[in-house]
């Protein structure tokens, strides 16, 4: 097959999928957009400064509290719990925006009242983030990655226009728009489900791990602590070097937008060419290089910290779109309700870049130059890069024993993923094993007596 038969081959299998999932890509769009409209400034600046991470840290309690329960009682929502959710978390951040909007618009707006809807406003657009990617649980590497980063980057544009608009407007019209996501899911749920868009020859990126169940473990695992890392990177950056929020340039607030799109175009055309290693090693290396880009922007312009931002910015929304794709991989191979790690992912990204960008309001006085925060930032980068890469190495070419690669019972009651000790190793029963499972998400969700159970499974 020519180079030409290949790319004429892609596009036609991302259109056919676009078709399908047209209707969830663009619902977990418009959460997005109401999101960092709201509470990030639309991208004016790297982000809103207290409205951005104040608001995160404030939404993060009842999420923690959810994964913790979630994680103790090993429960698994209802479809009623989860429909009365969303339908709440929509509406709520349609209203809030609304709300935080007018606030702005009006003289004499109160700071504590701006801040108190910016936390309302993010735990609700979080809600709504949470059902978009439930509805991708099951589906293939590369329907993820369209998906996640599709959303992202049809979001860009809008989030642009907004960031020219005074923000009380902007927030009204994102916050009536938000309303279409209730059109949406009504339109994703009169089509297949979003795991019969594309299926890949061969399992990709992190889903292919879940062949080997112990690897995927070990994987995940790292992956996440890995995450935990760059993500203190990311929020020293978006606040270098005093902490404060670093304002957008026309030119580096466009050429943002142009190459997060890139990016993210990239990232979904290999996928569904079944890169084997685009999202696995090759987005990481990406997300590496942002970062060092950023750094090296930072120290070379320090009169023009814009273009630092721009990298920034760029690892900040890539990051995001990563754990989107994270989210559904756990949500697809453990056992556990997808909200359980939907609040996991954000508490090992949200949570740390939000601390990391507090850390360093406090310590900026206190320190004569950017130097150590840029020495600092450096060395967790590396850290992130080498724990990753090595430990995939290390699994894919069997480095280790057995033994050493088995992931550390605690750290697999974390993932949600430690009831999965004991799999085989031959494809036959895996196949058997992985048939049984099906069906018994099958009995829970249609509620099966044991009779049609065994049914089904014959």
């Amino acid at each position: 097959m020519t180079r030409l038969e290949a790319a004429r081959r892609t596009t036609s299998t991302i259109a056919r999928a676009a078709r399908l999932l047209a209707p969830t890509v663009l619902g977990l769009m418009c959460a997005r957009v109401c999101l960092i409209v709201a509470t990030y400034g639309s991208y004016a600046s790297t982000d809103a400064g207290v409205f951005t991470d104040g608001s995160s840290l404030a939404a993060m309690v009842p999420l923690v509290l959810l994964m913790i329960y979630l994680g103790k009682t090993r429960k698994r929502l209802s479809k009623r719990a989860v429909f009365i959710a969303t339908n709440a978390g929509i509406a709520v951040q349609a209203v809030s925006v609304v709300v935080l909007g007018i606030v702005v618009l009006a003289p004499g707006a109160s700071t504590g009242i701006e801040i108190a809807l910016s936390s309302i406003a993010t735990l609700a657009s979080w809600i709504a983030i949470f059902y978009w990617l439930r509805r991708a649980r099951g589906t293939s590497s590369s329907t993820a990655a369209a998906i996640a980063f599709g959303a992202l980057l049809l979001s860009e544009p809008f989030i642009y226009i907004a960031s020219l608009l005074p923000r009380g407007i902007a927030c009204i019209a994102v916050g009536a728009a938000a309303c279409l996501q209730f059109f949406f899911r009504t339109k994703a749920r009169t089509r297949p489900l979003p795991e019969k868009a594309h299926a890949d020859k061969m399992p990709l990126g992190y889903f292919g791990f879940a062949q080997r169940t112990q690897d995927g473990v070990r994987v995940l695992g790292i992956l996440a602590f890995g995450m935990f890392i760059l993500s203190i990177a990311v929020g020293a950056l978006r606040g270098f070097p005093d902490g404060q929020a670093v304002p957008f340039a026309p030119a580096t607030r466009i050429g943002y937008m142009l190459i997060v799109m890139a990016f993210f175009a990239v990232l979904i055309w290999q996928s569904f060419r079944e890169s084997r290693s685009i999202m696995s090693t090759t987005i990481w290396l990406a997300l590496e290089m942002f970062g060092i880009f950023a750094v090296a922007a930072y120290a070379a312009f320090p009169e023009n910290p814009d273009v630092g931002a721009m990298f920034t910015t760029v690892l900040n929304a890539g990051m995001t779109g990563f754990m989107w794709y994270l989210v559904i991989a756990f949500s697809s191979y453990g056992k556990r309700d997808p909200c359980y790690y939907a609040a996991a992912g954000w508490s090992v990204y949200i949570l740390p870049r939000a601390l990391a960008r507090a850390a360093v309001v406090t310590i900026a006085p206190y320190a004569e130059s950017g130097a150590l925060q840029t020495a600092i930032v450096a060395g967790l980068i590396l850290a992130s890069a080498q724990i990753v890469f090595i430990q995939l190495i290390w699994v894919e070419h069997g480095a280790t024993s057995q033994a050493e690669n088995a992931t550390p019972k605690s750290i697999r009651t974390l993932l949600g993923l430690d009831d999965i000790d004991d799999v085989p190793d031959d494809p036959e029963s895996i196949r058997r094993a992985l048939m049984q499972n099906d069906v018994k998400r099958l009995q829970e969700q249609f509620m099966l007596s044991d009779r049609e159970t065994e049914v089904v499974t014959l």
